[in-house]
């Protein structure tokens, strides 16, 4: 169900308006007549006094009835003159009648009654032009009302558009939020933009002129969701905020727009804080946004002229795409959380099969995250290595423990069963459809350069670069750690094992760049899976080759 409360803004001094009517046809009708006109409120029967005409007094008995007057009419009044009076429609309910005395030159009473026929025909056509006239202005002006909400709303669909297109929910979310806000406050035109959940682990985001600190923010929307007596949808517009009861707690605030968003519940709040009076800029437009200081002079320059139920039309759809990619936020944590909690559970197992390689997939992510980043490799880039070094001999889960713990040297028979873990692990984490782009790493570790590797005998360039810089982690941390079937390697000696092989075993460059940060990798020590883990699957997921289905996840939400 959908709610509207509005409290409107008072409209500019009627008398005022009528005023500058009155001014704007005295002028007209004394350069019509060659004399000066006074003019009557035809509801209430007042004079209304036009500059210059202060003294000017009235003559000249009015209609009798001014409100019954609807055609111009010319009266015979003593001395020979005539009285024209001219009933003009104004905006609004009001009706002004213009009251003109004009010298008559007949010597006759016929004369006369010609020369007022005459008089009155002309005040007929100057009345039936005045109201051509207008009708043409409001025709425009209607006319280009409806072309600037056209425009507006067109502009609306390209920045909703662009939003879309550049959507990151699983990276810096307030400052997606952000992005969102801008663009309605520049279509609609607020001074401030805020988005208040109610949620309290998710942060309450600005944009705009501080107006409120998030605190005041945050007192105004439990302010505003009493003000909605329960209802969960729809808009809250109030353009005389001050005269609220709750209005003097924020000064600041002039009028404002608030949509609640839900889910289900009401999940917070979008508000447009004071209207500037000057014409929203399009956020779609190439020239510079205004400098805030152009936007006070703006404010400044008299009362803003409150929001209207047009913005809150275009605001609606901004505020559901925060509802929507706050769910999707949550979401995408929620699977990144269940991930995590995976990994941790499979790198367990795997530690829990064989001691003597306890600590071993974290230390060739992280020996493989400092050849990538030796390689020049970027940080998502980064992310996948070390989840996939996590992951990579997640197949032992399936050899045998009599091989896998076997202290002498492994049978034809034992070395090929060995060799099917990266098959095995291979086909563990293939249901995973978010990470499937790190499964060349799980699948190819063990290829050789020269092609004398397994599982299928890759050569040279044919194995994924993933594969190839956790073959020289792997083999390092492997070299260089106690087995059970011997104790570990000096680092003089490993190094002259990875050099000896580059070309051959390893991939030459590979291994330059193990030359070039070896004190690094010798660093390398066990350590726990923490926050480290969670910035990987942030990264891995983030750049996946399905990463589009997590930017449009929220299809799956509705």
């Amino acid at each position: 169900m959908s709610i509207a409360i509005e409290s409107r803004l008072k409209a500019a001094d009627p008398a005022a308006a009528i005023l500058q009517e009155a001014t704007a046809l005295e002028d007209l009708l004394r350069t019509e007549f060659e004399t000066p006109f006074r003019f009557l409120d035809a509801s209430t029967g007042r004079r209304v006094v036009v500059p210059d005409q202060e003294d000017l007094p009235v003559d000249l008995e009015p209609p009798t009835a001014l409100s019954a007057v609807e055609r111009a009419e010319v009266s015979l009044i003593q001395g020979g003159r005539y009285r024209i009076a001219i009933p003009i429609d104004v905006p609004g309910p009001s009706r002004l009648v213009a009251l003109g005395v004009i010298a008559g030159l007949a010597r006759t009473p016929e004369e006369a009654s010609q020369e007022r026929s005459r008089l009155e025909r002309w005040s007929r056509s100057v009345q039936d032009r005045i109201a051509g006239d207008r009708e043409v202005r409001n025709r425009r002006r209607s006319q280009a009302e409806q072309d600037r909400q056209s425009m507006v709303a067109w502009e609306a669909m390209i920045a909703l558009d662009r939003l879309h297109r550049g959507a990151r929910i699983h990276r810096e979310p307030n400052r997606e939020r952000q992005r969102i806000l801008r663009a309605a406050a520049e279509l609609v035109g607020a001074q401030m933009m805020a988005w208040v959940p109610v949620q309290n682990d998710e942060d309450i985001v600005l944009e705009g002129d501080r107006l409120l600190s998030p605190w005041d923010s945050s007192r105004l929307a439990n302010v505003l969701s009493g003000q909605t007596n329960g209802e969960e949808s729809g808009y809250l517009l109030i353009n005389e905020v001050s005269q609220s009861s709750w209005g003097p707690r924020f000064p600041q605030v002039v009028n404002l727009l608030a949509i609640p968003v839900t889910d289900r519940k009401l999940a917070g709040w979008v508000l447009a804080l004071n209207r500037r009076r000057s014409s929203p800029r399009s956020p779609t437009a190439r020239e510079p946004r205004l400098p805030r200081s152009a936007v006070r002079d703006d404010l400044e320059a008299g009362p803003s002229p409150g929001f209207r139920r047009s913005d809150a039309a275009l605001l609606l759809p901004f505020a559901s795409l925060i509802g929507l990619q706050s769910r999707a936020s949550r979401r995408y944590l929620h699977i990144k959380d269940l991930l995590v909690g995976l990994t941790r559970s499979l790198t367990a197992a795997i530690d829990a099969k064989d001691a003597y390689t306890y600590g071993h997939s974290e230390r060739v992510a992280r020996a493989a995250v400092e050849l990538g980043r030796e390689l020049g490799l970027q940080e998502d880039e980064l992310s996948d290595i070390y989840l996939t070094g996590l992951l990579h001999d997640i197949g032992k889960i399936g050899v045998r423990d009599d091989v896998l713990t076997k202290r002498g040297p492994l049978t034809d028979e034992e070395f090929k069963h060995i060799q099917q873990h990266v098959v095995i692990g291979h086909r563990i984490l293939a249901g995973l459809s978010a990470i499937e782009h790190l499964l060349p790493g799980v699948l190819y570790h063990h290829e050789r350069y020269d092609g004398k590797g397994y599982p299928e005998g890759l050569q040279g360039d044919a194995i994924p670069m993933l594969a190839r810089i956790l073959a020289v982690a792997d083999s390092f941390d492997a070299m260089s750690t106690s087995r059970p079937y011997r104790t570990a390697m000096p680092f003089e000696k490993v190094d002259e094992i990875l050099r000896n092989g580059g070309g051959t075993q390893w991939d030459p460059v590979v291994i330059q760049a193990y030359i070039r940060c070896r004190d690094r990798l010798k660093a390398v020590r066990e350590r726990g899976i923490g926050e480290s883990l969670r910035d990987a699957l942030d990264g891995a997921l983030r750049h996946g080759q399905r990463a589009h289905e997590f930017a449009s996840m929220e299809a799956s939400m509705i």
